[in-house]
């Protein structure tokens, strides 16, 4: 009882190399800045983060901190669809299938994050554009640490699925209600642009998962 073991249809080696690439790039988010780091996990005080890490220079999504935050957020996407894709219809069992379901996710959440930053600018509000951005990918980034954990505990003990399944759902839901917060929030402060709001949503956060799943699960997995 209580024994860690690896569930028959996970066993692959290769799943263990990405646990461990996934460790690699948490501990280099410690050593790159390790009080930005606990700041981070803490998901109880989040104002405290965004109040300290918020400013011009920590905008910048191509600096070695937002860079390796990102390569776990696609690991942990990446992972998460690939753990549960038994119940999607499309099982996959392949180490090519997650790395080619990675690069995708990878090249849609970066061409997505070029045209945020091109229109907003054209458009006239990149400030106020690039710290909803920063928001979501912070929340993006906090709730990877957790659900890491629980893919890793999913594949690997004798814990039934239901428990950590459960889990990861009511992280899913966290996930949703921030967002939710994140864009009433800024409703509240700017409702002139709600035609804005309105298409950066549609256009920005809902119509990519439509590219991912129909360019790179739908038509090749």
């Amino acid at each position: 009882m209580g024994e860690w073991i690896n569930r028959p249809d996970l066993q692959q080696d290769w799943i263990s190399l990405v646990f461990l690439i996934n460790s690699i790039v948490i501990l280099a988010l410690y050593k790159l800045d390790s009080s930005r780091f606990m700041s981070l996990i803490n998901i109880l005080k989040p104002r405290v983060y965004f109040g300290k890490y918020s400013h011009e220079k920590e905008l910048n999504f191509f600096s070695y901190f937002n860079l390796s935050s990102f390569v776990l957020i696609v690991s942990t996407l990446s992972l998460t669809y690939f753990s549960l894709s038994n119940y999607t219809g499309k099982p996959l069992r392949y180490s090519f299938e997650f790395y080619y379901l990675a690069l995708g996710l990878s090249l849609v959440l970066f061409a997505r994050q070029r045209l945020i930053q091109f229109f907003s600018r054209q458009l006239g509000f990149e400030k106020h554009v690039y710290l909803l951005e920063y928001k979501t990918f912070t929340f993006a980034t906090q709730s990877s640490f957790f659900i890491i954990g629980l893919i890793f505990i999913w594949n690997y003990s004798s814990l039934p699925s239901l428990i950590t399944e459960c889990l990861m759902l009511l992280l899913f839901f966290n996930w949703i209600l921030n967002q939710c917060r994140i864009f009433f929030s800024f409703f509240r402060s700017h409702p002139e642009k709600l035609i804005y709001i309105i298409l950066y949503l549609c256009t920005f956060k809902i119509a990519p998962w439509f590219w991912v799943y129909f360019i790179f699960i739908e038509t090749k997995l």
